[in-house]
């Protein structure tokens, strides 16, 4: 009842914020050879993750430049995860794991980047749900 209640399922069309995950990204910046940027999960169920099965870079022509794919984010090495709060952000079996409250500055290496002109770029974090959310960086 209280679901209803407190998303609007009493006085209209139901709206469940619980049911879909929402990632917020912020801080991307690129050096030298590293994408950095901080990902929260701000809704969703509390009881299981969003399953991060894809992160990409691309440029302002679509071209993806850098692309971590499931497998890739099932192997991420703990040392690029650096979380803020309890609910942490890990590899998981199939892909990148993402509580909710988790929030954590991630740092992916790719040779590519070091390569990179100035300008700018969108970085794009893909859910297995196929909910993605991007966010615009300019190399400076």
């Amino acid at each position: 009842m209280t679901n209803q209640v407190f998303h609007g399922g009493l006085w209209g069309k139901l709206h469940n914020k619980s049911v879909k995950p929402k990632l917020e990204i912020s801080e991307g910046k690129i050096h030298k050879e590293h994408l950095s940027f901080d990902v929260y999960r701000v809704e969703g169920a509390d009881v299981y993750g969003s399953w991060v099965i894809g992160i990409e870079l691309s440029d302002g022509d679509n071209n993806v430049l850098m692309a971590y794919a499931q497998d890739d984010l099932a192997k991420l090495n703990k040392r690029h995860i650096r979380n803020y709060y309890i609910a942490k952000i890990k590899a998981s079996k199939h892909s990148m794991l993402v509580p909710l409250g988790a929030k954590a500055k991630i740092s992916l290496p790719h040779p590519q980047l070091a390569k990179l002109s100035k300008g700018n770029y969108t970085l794009k974090i893909t859910d297995i749900s196929g909910l993605y959310w991007t966010h615009d960086i300019t190399h400076l």
